[in-house]
């Protein structure tokens, strides 16, 4: 009888963990705009449980689901996941402060992007595993730029340069993971920087961010406002902070506090330890994806695992750098903490998918082939 590794849980507790600090905390950002706008304290924090309650459910079905199975469903996840970024160009599009990113489906706004995202990751995973040893032809390289170039150009209109950024980066870890060779690798980092500054260039609020973003006091009322609330906020917490809901950011002085912001809010309300706590619960989630991408019993299983890590990794990395001022704003949340049905959806989504893997993995006493230990280490 096949042996098999079983659930990680690790993961699982890391996951319910932040899963619960999330709500708490949107709970508290959030309880006096909801009260104000829509007489209801409870709006955000209760449909991010409903996000996450949906979440839960589908992951519980992919756990159940043989990776294989999962294979299968790569290109039909894809293929959902474009028409969903198409579903925002149409009459059901909603827009807030100043972008479209969202369509209405019955009572709710979902946001194609966070599940591209994934499906991007999974697509990948799979063509270069079919394809292992062949990065060198360029029929499969340029198959692989079209699997990247057609959800760029999906997400472009959508004035989501944080997920373009995402987009490209996701690629590129994937590619470089499974052996492509460093000269290519160069060349891929260049092609994207300049294609990333020309996007720059051709928007002129991306170009007011960059520059508010080297000097944010220069226009602290106006471009630089969010990034200096946001460092007041900080500040203010000190070691343990100012206490739950006892913070001024949430009300009304930081924009976003319970979305973009959300670890502006934690700051100041847990103070350092209480941010030092996140950071280390995300790194936590990051972590396990990548052990279970080391024990993963193919190349499927290992690229997927790893492109999730950096999935996480990466879009921790820029939401803290920008609440932290050392990067432009991009309008990235902050994954399983911030406020958003479809990101916690997705973020849920992904813990499934790595549970799913490390199911699949090998045991302890039977270890991964080198060839494919050789793959993770590059």
């Amino acid at each position: 009888m096949e042996r098999k590794r079983g659930l990680d849980w690790p993961l699982a507790v890391i996951y319910v963990v932040l899963s619960g600090f999330g709500l708490l905390m949107i709970l508290s950002a959030s309880s006096l705009e909801a009260d104000a706008q829509y007489g209801d304290a409870l709006r955000f924090v209760t449909r991010q449980f409903a996000g996450i309650v949906v979440g839960v459910g589908l992951s519980i079905g992919l756990f159940m689901v043989p990776m294989k199975w999962l294979r299968k469903a790569v290109w039909p996840v894809f293929g959902a996941s474009l028409v969903g970024l198409g579903m925002v160009l149409t009459p059901l599009a909603h827009s807030a402060n100043g972008a479209t990113r969202w369509f209405r489906l019955g009572p709710v706004n979902v946001q194609p992007s966070e599940f591209m995202k994934i499906a991007l990751v999974l697509a990948f995973a799979h063509y270069l595993s079919l394809n292992e040893g062949k990065l060198k032809d360029s029929a499969v390289l340029l198959t692989s730029l079209v699997l990247l170039v057609v959800p760029v150009i999906g997400v472009l209109p959508q004035k989501d340069f944080g997920t373009t950024v995402i987009l490209f980066g996701l690629a590129g870890v994937m590619l470089f993971v499974a052996g492509l060779a460093w000269r290519w690798v160069a060349a891929f980092v260049g092609l994207v920087g300049s294609a990333l500054a020309l996007l720059v260039l051709a928007e002129p609020y991306r170009m007011q961010r960059l520059v508010s973003f080297t000097d944010p006091f220069a226009d602290q009322s106006g471009a630089g406002y969010q990034v200096v609330q946001g460092w007041i906020a900080l500040a203010t917490g000190g070691l343990f902070g100012q206490g739950l809901a006892s913070g001024v950011a949430q009300r009304g002085f930081l924009p976003e506090a319970h979305t973009d912001f959300i670890s502006a809010v934690i700051g100041e309300e847990l103070g350092a330890v209480g941010w030092s706590i996140m950071v280390l619960l995300l790194l936590g989630i990051v972590w396990r994806a990548l052990v279970i991408a080391s024990r993963a019993s193919d190349l499927f299983g290992m690229l997927t695992a790893t492109g999730l890590a950096a999935l996480i990794g990466a879009q921790a990395i820029i939401n803290l750098g920008v609440v932290g001022g050392v990067m432009p704003n991009k309008g990235l949340v902050l994954p399983f903490l911030s406020y958003g049905a479809s990101a916690v959806l997705a973020h849920t989504l992904i813990v499934g998918i790595l549970l799913r893997v490390s199911m699949e993995s090998e045991p302890e006493e039977a270890p991964a082939p080198a060839r494919r230990m050789q793959l993770a280490g590059a």
